[in-house]
């Protein structure tokens, strides 16, 4: 089982990421909120999420 990624919005509705390890320890986070999810998803990728990444 590889990383896992994490998009969603916070109370502000503003959306965010993360990447957690098979053991649940987190490896990353994005450093700033973002108007669109598409905006939140370049980033991620940009910071190697990859189309095929598990996400939860």
């Amino acid at each position: 089982m590889s990383d896992k990624w994490k998009v969603y919005t916070d109370s502000r509705n503003k959306w965010c990421w993360y990447k957690t390890a098979k053991n649940g320890q987190m490896l990353g986070a994005s450093s700033k909120n973002f108007e669109t999810e598409a905006e939140c998803i370049k980033d991620a990728q940009d910071n190697g999420m990859k189309e095929d990444s598990p996400r939860f």
